[in-house]
């Protein structure tokens, strides 16, 4: 956080950093960490792409498991991927031919298979086809108000919306790896072009939490970006600090590059915000520096005069030994 606060160049600020395994807002004084003012949230990169993954195979497994948590299905007939799953390219290779049955499942089991799953959920959310018609006046929860689950939470899919019920064939869609065609003309396909809009959704599909007595422990643990924000200030002390913050929050983190969630984000703090507060979010436009922002931050501070005093030398190290490395890089 310190580092793509550096990065924005400000000395203080509040980080939202919207990374893979999930979402933390950090405050930044001075150079300084405040730990007090951390808060964290599992809405991240791999939670979406899980989301994804559930939409496409009807089924919502937490983290990547095997075991089904519960079941949804908003396609017009059986979902794309049910049969099979999703498919990375590893499998697709002629080597993988070769392993037999049982090797082939010990690997599908693997965090390797995880990982090249969630690389091709991935390119599915970062393409261009499907930001392009993302890009909508359409502010309400992505997968809500239709479809079928075992629950039968959820209304008719016709309910939805009927000027859809007519798509044709030729409408938009995405073309996995093996060849799955994803149908985007159905308001679930829709749904998932916005799916990036469940990082600042109050509210998640009932499908996608938990039927368990600890379903109220994981919705507290998977906040909004903007109720992350508002959690983070709430708990800075100082008045004028808390609107210095508020005025300079940067938005980081490679799950963070999608269009227009600066400007979502922004629209969100106004809601829950005081009105005496100059909220502003910072967003680098470019790809490179908001996903390399910590380390462009780093060379920035290694480039400082402050900084390099307190470099440990490779002399000092050889004639003092790491206690000189504890004393001088102490945190307590």
């Amino acid at each position: 956080a310190m580092l793509s606060s550096f990065a924005n160049g400000r000395q203080t600020s509040l980080v939202v950093d919207v990374g893979h395994t999930g979402s933390r807002v950090t405050p930044v004084v001075d150079g300084y960490l405040l730990h007090s003012g951390s808060c964290k949230s599992g809405r991240g990169g791999m939670w979406l792409g899980d989301v994804k993954r559930g939409v496409l195979e009807g089924c919502w497994k937490i983290n990547g498991s095997d075991s089904v948590v519960n079941k949804w299905n908003g396609w017009k007939g059986a979902p794309p991927c049910q049969h099979d799953g999703v498919i990375p390219r590893y499998i697709l290779q002629s080597k993988i031919e070769k392993l037999k049955a049982n090797e082939l499942e010990h690997l599908k089991k693997s965090p390797f298979h995880s990982m090249a799953v969630h690389e091709v959920m991935y390119e599915m959310m970062t393409s261009t086809s499907l930001q392009s018609i993302g890009i909508s006046s359409d502010t309400s929860t992505p997968f809500v108000g239709y479809g079928s689950s075992e629950n039968n939470d959820d209304v008719n899919m016709e309910d939805k919306n009927d000027d859809d019920e007519d798509a044709d064939d030729d409408g938009p869609s995405y073309v996995l790896p093996d060849g799955t065609k994803v149908d985007l003309a159905q308001p679930v396909g829709k749904d998932l072009c916005r799916l990036p809009q469940l990082l600042l959704s109050e509210d998640l599909p009932s499908w996608i939490q938990p039927q368990t007595s600890n379903a109220n422990d994981y919705a507290s643990n998977m906040l909004p970006l903007h109720k992350l924000v508002h959690r983070s200030l709430s708990q800075i002390l100082d008045a004028d600090l808390r609107k210095e913050l508020a005025s300079n929050i940067i938005l980081t983190g490679s799950a963070s590059l999608t269009p227009g969630l600066d400007k979502s984000l922004s629209i969100e703090l106004g809601k829950i915000l005081p009105a005496s507060y100059k909220h502003k979010v910072i967003s680098s436009k470019s790809t490179v520096e908001n996903r390399y922002g910590a380390w462009i931050g780093g060379s920035i501070l290694s480039s400082l005069g402050s900084f390099q005093q307190l470099w440990l030398s490779k002399k000092e190290y050889e004639e003092n030994g790491a206690v000189l490395g504890l004393q001088r890089f102490n945190n307590n």
